[in-house]
C-alpha cells in the first residue's frame, strides 16, 4: 500500500505516528506545485494530466506487454502523463525495467472484481485516489488515447477551455 501512497506523496508516505502535531510543525513542507499539463479531450474540455497517473500491471515475459509497453512509454513522454509500472511476475521489461513487484494489497485494490491479465492499465487521480479502469490487453497509440478520452469524458472531468 505504501507504493500506492507514493503516487500521491512522491517524497514518501508519512506513517500515522509521524503526522504533524500542528500546522506550524517544521517537518511539514508543502510539495511544490506541479506545473499543469493540459490535454484537450475530444469534447473540447481540457484536463490537467498532472492530476492523473496511468498505473500499469505488466509481466516481464508477456508478449502483449512487449507489444504495448513501448507504446505506453512513448505516449507518456510525448503527451505528458506519468506511469506507475507494477510487475506481477517480478520482472520488468525493456520499457519499464524498474517496475515494482505488485504487493498483494495493491492487487486486491486494483483487481477486486477483474480478472488478472497483462497488460492492464488504470487511470488514477493523484488527488482523490480514484482509480478508473482503462484497458486490459495491448493496443496502439490511437486506441489507448481514444479509451483514455472516453473514460475521462464518462467521468465528467475537465473544464471548458
Amino acid at each position: 500500500m505504501d507504493e500506492i501512497k507514493s503516487l500521491w506523496h512522491p517524497q514518501g508516505a508519512r506513517t500515522s505516528g509521524s503526522l504533524p502535531t500542528s500546522p506550524e510543525d517544521p517537518e511539514v513542507k508543502p510539495l511544490p506545485a506541479k506545473p499543469p499539463v493540459w490535454y484537450r479531450l475530444s469534447n473540447g474540455r481540457q484536463i490537467n494530466l498532472a492530476d492523473w497517473k496511468v498505473v500499469l500491471f505488466m509481466q516481464g515475459h508477456c508478449p502483449y506487454c512487449h507489444q504495448f509497453d513501448p507504446v505506453l512509454k512513448s505516449l507518456s513522454a510525448r503527451v505528458g502523463f506519468g506511469v506507475m509500472a507494477y510487475t506481477i511476475d517480478g520482472q520488468g521489461d525493456a520499457s519499464f525495467p524498474d517496475a515494482l513487484p505488485a504487493p498483494p494489497e495493491v492487487m486486491k485494490t486494483f483487481f477486486p472484481n477483474l480478472p488478472v491479465a497483462t497488460p492492464t492499465t488504470f487511470l488514477v487521480n493523484v488527488n482523490t485516489l480514484e482509480a478508473l479502469p482503462l484497458l486490459q490487453g495491448a493496443t496502439d497509440e490511437q486506441g489507448f488515447m481514444a479509451r483514455m478520452d472516453t473514460v475521462l469524458q464518462m467521468r465528467g472531468v475537465g473544464n471548458n477551455g
